[in-house]
């Protein structure tokens, strides 16, 4: 058996690393194994401890001095380069328990899962070990109010997504920064871009007080509904909202990661010892399938299980 993995994608200064280090303490609060694997050579200082480090086997800066490559072909260069060395990304995850959750923060260049195979292969060669893995698609919040970005954000979300055949979600980050909280719980209510979008002159009063419609063309709104409707109807997106100053956003989102990737189903039941170590558990085991009176103890006692002598 392997562990479970959530992969955090989504374009940079979303809120990624952000996200990683509140699960990673969360897990720390609740007792859940819960660890984070940087794989983006490009990452400076992370403010979460790193169980497994791209960075241990290449960095950007070492693939721009040594290849002469700019930013963006330095990071493609160093993940393919981690395709050539998988085997020693499965050799770190071979370490990991069988219940443990790994949430696997990924860099932000978008075309690593659009128009470069890179992060697929390394999906599939995970999916090849046995993790069960899910994807969280990370759109900032404060698109819900302007259906244009919203739309926007959406469709980079499945264009990096449908590359990746794993369970998704998509998670709306800095929630805490959305000008209405009021506008946001409508928008969650709504969990359907076509109403999002029908309702969004309604959501941008509410946000901006506007009391004048937006004067809006009618072809370009209704390429917005034909695209909405695409999304809707295959069931694509379904968002999750995300606060760091939220103490239950942490395991919110893991609820979520948690059933697409059938954790209680697989998770092996613990019962931990109290202050004296008893464990319930291993005391019911060693006693039997039943208990016995001390005065029935022996064969010539008064019955058996199922009735009396």
């Amino acid at each position: 058996d392997m562990p479970f993995a959530t992969l955090v994608i989504g374009p940079a200064g979303v809120g990624k690393t952000t996200m990683a280090h509140a699960l990673q303490v969360h897990g720390q609060t609740t007792k859940r194994a819960i660890a984070v694997m940087n794989l983006d050579p490009a990452a400076d200082n992370t403010p979460y401890r790193a169980d497994v480090d791209i960075r241990e086997l290449i960095r950007v800066e070492d693939a721009m001095t040594d290849m002469g490559f700019g930013p963006n072909g330095g990071l493609i260069y160093c993940m393919e380069y981690l395709l050539t060395h998988i085997d020693w990304l499965e050799e770190k995850i071979n370490e990991f328990g069988e219940d443990d959750t790994i949430v696997v923060d990924c860099p932000g260049q978008l075309e690593l899962y659009t128009h470069v195979p890179v992060m697929p292969r390394v999906v599939a060669a995970l999916e090849r070990g046995g993790v069960r893995l899910c994807v969280a698609y990370l759109m900032d919040a404060v698109a819900v109010h302007d259906a244009s970005k919203f739309i926007a954000g959406s469709l980079a979300g499945l264009a990096a997504m449908l590359q990746i055949p794993a369970p998704r979600l998509t998670v709306l980050s800095k929630s805490d920064l959305v000008p209405s909280t009021e506008a946001l719980e409508d928008f969650l209510e709504l969990q359907s871009t076509v109403a999002f979008l029908e309702n969004s002159e309604r959501i941008e009063r509410k946000v901006y007080g506007l009391k004048n419609r937006r004067r809006r063309n009618f072809r370009y709104m209704k390429l917005q509904h034909a695209i909405c409707r695409v999304v809707d109807d295959h069931a694509l997106l379904s968002f999750v909202p995300f606060s760091i100053k939220d103490d239950d956003s942490p395991a919110h989102v893991l609820s979520f990661s948690d059933h697409l990737t059938q954790y209680a189903d697989h998770a092996e039941v613990r019962i931990r010892e109290d202050e004296r170590g008893y464990n319930p558990q291993e005391d019911a085991y060693n006693q039997g399938p039943y208990f016995q009176d001390d005065e029935d103890a022996d064969d010539g006692g008064g019955g058996d299980f199922f009735g009396s002598g």
